[in-house]
Order: structure tokens, then C-alpha cells, then sequence
């Protein structure tokens, strides 16, 4: 049975373009277009069409609120696609990313589609219409429950005042930015740590998503560069085709190259350089995302003493990474990502208080 596409758009060309796009395939079928996000809303209440190509600025209903709603009344996949991202309304997309699209592609800056996004597109559609997408109920004032820290692990050192307690290397895709936004908001302004994240996104994005994190968290977010420090209060985000790797120095490495496990950036060059350069004052978390990039990285920080946390599968959009982290037996600590950054918090503080602090 082909996949049944509903597309909400108000460019009368695009939609005529993205509907000969699609219906040249036989696996897929536009089921109807709308143009405004109010009957995307209804359509897939009455329809349930099996994806929704969603554009971000419609009359009488925006694609974030068209999303917030299916998302409560009927969940269905949905992806975002935007204008070009350095022309605006990357906010409202991540924003729909938050509230359960599960993922975002720019409007090719050319019509027909070239032929690469072409394929990429057709490849999100059959992958993302594969994935349930459900209400989680969960119970509000539900607490967490610690995991006991490894005893393996040793102190650690003291360090100089400008250095962080502790580098956490995340390792995020799909499902990855709304999970990135609930951790991020939920860190203390005067958050002693700093991330460095590998999060799977489309090209063009990365910046984006760090500049959208910035915005809406106290910590201070940047796309990684070359030689950059990392500091406490901070967070780093690898630059879409390029991975990111960690020094001795505990400086970024920005570096281009061969994909590695299917994937560029990498989730397993990061958190490996952190087992290498930064135990025992690395954590590792792995978060929602399809595939298992991140599982051979965090084996590397689990056998240096370093914690390891992975999300867990009620929260995540998919729950491939963590699934396969968890597999091999390296994760300590399976959390939602309500509980996330307070488990982080507990595991720096206790690094400190046994190695005294910085």
C-alpha cells in the first residue's frame, strides 16, 4: 500500500513541484493539499494520512500550531520543510521540532529538486512515515531514582578555574532537538559543565539549532570552530558534514573526512576522543535517534570509569541509539528526558566533591 502524504503548503509552485516529485514514485501518494495549518489540523483527524510535509508559515494557522495540535489530537509524523534557512522562521521550526515534528529539511534554493535532495526527501518520507509517533502519559510527580555511580572511577583532578567540571559528550538524531531543548533549559545558569554535541541534522541547520538553543537556554551555545575552548556554561554543536573530536587541551577539532558508521558528524569520533582526552571528567549520554552511532563511543567511556547515560525509550522518538548503547551492557543510567540534566547534575557534583572541585 503506498504511503499517503498530506501536504500543508501555501506556495502554489512548490506544491506543484513536491506533488510530481512524489507521484513519480509508486511507493507513495499525495492523499491532499491544504494551505493553511487549520485543515492540516483537521485533515489528519478525519484522515489519518501516514506523513505530513509541513510548511512553517500559512494563513489563518502556522505550521508550529498546526503541529502542536495534531500532535495532541491525532499524532502523526510530520516534517518540517522550511524556507532557506538564512532567510528566517528557523525558530518557529525548531520550535515545531519541540512540540513533535520529527525533523526538519530546507526548501531546495532551485525548482525542479535537484537530484541529491531529491533523494533525500523521498529517503525522510519512507523513513519518518515508518515511525509511531504516540501521546506519553506520564505521571507528573514522578521522581527521580539515582543509579549508583561506578566504583571504577577515579577522582577527578582539579583543574584550572576556566576549565569545566566535566565535557559531556551527547549524541543525538532524530528526536534529537527536542530532547536537546528539555536538557538544555533545565541546566543552571551557573552550570559548571559543558557539552559537546553531535546531533544528526540537515544540512545547514547545526548553526541554526545552535543559535535557537542559545536563545532559549541559560547556557551560552555555539557551532564549533577549530581550536575552540570549551568552557563551563557552555555547549558546542559539530557543524553538519564535519566531525568533532575533543584534544588534550580540551579544545575543539572541526575536522572534515571520510563518514564513519554511515555518519558525518559522528557520534563515536566525539565521545571516543573523550574517553581518550577527558576522563575521568567525561559523561556520556546518548539520546533519541535511529541507528546505533554513539554505542561504540560510549563502550570507550564506560571502560575508562567514565559515567554513561542514555535516554530511555518511553521519551525518545526512536529509540534505535539508546537501545543500542544500552545493549552492550555500558549505560548506567536510563533516564526521560524530563530527568536528564538533573542526573547530569548529580553525577558533576559528585566528580567534584571527590576531587575537590575546581
Amino acid at each position: 500500500m503506498a504511503l499517503r502524504v498530506l501536504i500543508a503548503e501555501d506556495s502554489s509552485l512548490f506544491v506543484e513541484v513536491l506533488g510530481e516529485t512524489l507521484e513519480k514514485e509508486p511507493d507513495i501518494t499525495v492523499d491532499a493539499v491544504v494551505d493553511n495549518g487549520a485543515d492540516a489540523v483537521e485533515y489528519c483527524h478525519k484522515h489519518r494520512p501516514d506523513i505530513v510535509l509541513m510548511d512553517i508559515h500559512m494563513p489563518r494557522l502556522d505550521g508550529l500550531s498546526a503541529t502542536e495540535q495534531i500532535m495532541a489530537r491525532c499524532p502523526t509524523p510530520i516534517l518540517v520543510i522550511t524556507s532557506d534557512p538564512h532567510r528566517g522562521g528557523v525558530d518557529l521550526s525548531f520550535r515545531a521540532l519541540s512540540a513533535g515534528a520529527l525533523d526538519l529539511m530546507a526548501k531546495p534554493e532551485r525548482l525542479p529538486f535537484p537530484p541529491d535532495e531529491r533523494e533525500r526527501l523521498l529517503r525522510k518520507i519512507r523513513l519518518l512515515s515508518q515511525i509511531p509517533v504516540v501521546r506519553h502519559v506520564r505521571a507528573r510527580n514522578r521522581k527521580p531514582t539515582p543509579a549508583p555511580l561506578s566504583n571504577r572511577r577515579a577522582p577527578a583532578p582539579e583543574c584550572d578555574p576556566s576549565s569545566p567540571d566535566a565535557v559531556i559528550g551527547v549524541v543525538a538524531s532524530t528526536g534529537g532537538p527536542r530532547a536537546l531543548a528539555k536538557i538544555c533549559t533545565s541546566l543552571p545558569d551557573d552550570f559548571s559543565g559543558c557539552l559537546a554535541i553531535v546531533q544528526h541534522i540537515t544540512d545547514g541547520f547545526s548553526r541554526h539549532l545552535a543559535r535557537w538553543l542559545d536563545k532559549h537556554s541559560p547556557l551560552t551555545v555555539y557551532e564549533a570552530e577549530e581550536g575552540m575552548p570549551l568552557r563551563p556554561g557552555h555547549a558546542v554543536i559539530a557543524p553538519t558534514r564535519y566531525h568533532l573530536a575533543i584534544d588534550a587541551d580540551l579544545r575543539c577539532e572541526v575536522r572534515d573526512g571520510p563518514p564513519i558508521g554511515g555518519h558525518r558528524p559522528s557520534g563515536d569520533r566525539l565521545l571516543t576522543s573523550l574517553a581518550r582526552h577527558a576522563a575521568p571528567r567525561a559523561i556520556g549520554l546518548v539520546l533519541s535517534g535511529m541507528g546505533d552511532d554513539g554505542a561504540v563511543g560510549l563502550t570507550a567511556l564506560h571502560k575508562s570509569g567514565c559515567p554513561t547515560v542514555a535516554q530511555d525509550e518511553e521519551t525518545s522518538v526512536v529509540y534505535g541509539m539508546p537501545r543500542a548503547a544500552a545493549a552492550r551492557g555500558v549505560v548506567e543510567h536510563i533516564r526521560p528526558d524530563t530527568e536528564i540534566a538533573s542526573t547530569l547534575l548529580r553525577i558533576i557534583d559528585t566528580m567534584t566533591s571527590c576531587g575537590g572541585g575546581r
